[in-house]
């Protein structure tokens, strides 16, 4: 029997009604990680700068406030700790991918586990392991593809930049546009799969390459649904960001009655509030594609079972007439 047709986006936001500490535990994992790599990176900045070594008389001409001779001064400074700079971000960079991966994988399985087991209409619940390896492994290709999709952007961009500077325009339009477009789709395109990935994990069991094929088959299938989702949810992200942007602001017309410390504490709050509901609307889709999921898979079982001929009590195949 087909299960009767649902509405994934309302179900999305249902379940997360319905379970409010799913949105709890999404907040710790992403707000921990983000506390912990802002706090790397502060670590790792001021280290840096706590092993440049000032001369006295690089503080004079620092002093002279001449734009000339504080460049030179800037360029002594810094004159052969670029090398060790860059080694330095490249291993923190290094271990910010791998800590995001280790708690995307912690926070995602757990999320989902708890997301497929609400919506699945088993009668007898279905014993679901956690997954952790083939969803880290997903998650760590994510996190790398991302980064070499940037780094062809940069690389795009600064090519056709040089390009356009040495006139050479048909060149700097191919890298300007085709380039950049390229590598931004091709990135926007597979980060999509390895993040849809993750929920056939959980829901089925799958390895790493068996959940990305069936995220891929997925998404065939539910092309348009899906991508009525992803507009859905596009238009609330932004009318949440323009919501935000408006309010960020309103703190600076205080400025002169509390101050301005006072005026930064609140920008602060109103950007955390930001996130939280962004975090929000993100896992009202992750819910909501799990609930697609559901649907999906009750659908195929109807159309298996339409396609096959009914069989007789004695166990013999019935064979339709001519």
């Amino acid at each position: 029997m087909q299960r009767p047709a649902h509405s994934p986006f309302r179900d999305g936001f249902a379940a997360l009604w319905h379970e409010p500490v799913l949105f709890a535990a999404e907040l710790a994992w992403r707000w921990c990680f983000g506390l912990a790599a802002w706090g790397l990176a502060i670590i790792s900045l001021a280290l840096f700068l706590d092993s440049l070594k000032i001369s006295a008389s690089d503080e004079i001409l620092f002093g002279t406030l001449q734009p000339y001779l504080q460049l030179g001064v800037v360029r002594h400074i810094f004159h052969g700790s670029l090398f060790r700079f860059l080694g330095e971000q490249t291993v923190l960079l290094l271990g910010l991918t791998l800590l995001w991966a280790f708690a995307a994988t912690a926070g995602r399985a757990a999320t989902l586990r708890r997301l497929v087991a609400m919506f699945s209409a088993d009668e007898e619940p279905r014993t679901m392991s956690w997954q952790f390896a083939p969803i880290f492994v997903l998650n760590l290709l994510r996190a790398m593809w991302t980064q070499i999709s940037l780094m062809a952007v940069t690389i795009s961009f600064v090519v056709g930049i040089l390009m356009a500077q040495q006139q050479r325009a048909p060149l700097a339009a191919l890298w300007l546009g085709f380039g950049i477009g390229l590598s931004w789709t091709f990135g926007i395109v597979l980060n999509w799969f390895l993040g849809l990935a993750p929920l056939f994990c959980i829901r089925n069991s799958a390895g790493a390459a068996e959940a990305l094929t069936q995220s891929v088959d997925f998404s065939s299938r539910q092309a348009g649904r899906l991508f009525g989702l992803g507009i859905a949810f596009g238009v609330l992200r932004l009318v949440w960001a323009g919501s935000m942007f408006l309010v960020l602001f309103a703190p600076f017309r205080l400025a002169q009655h509390v101050g301005r410390g006072w005026s930064a504490l609140l920008m602060a709050i109103v950007a955390l509030v930001y996130f939280a509901g962004a975090d929000f609307l993100c896992l009202a889709r992750l819910g909501a594609y799990v609930a697609l999921a559901e649907d999906d898979a009750h659908l195929q079982i109807h159309e298996q079972d339409l396609a096959e001929p009914p069989s007789l009590t004695d166990g013999t195949t019935a064979i339709a007439p001519a």
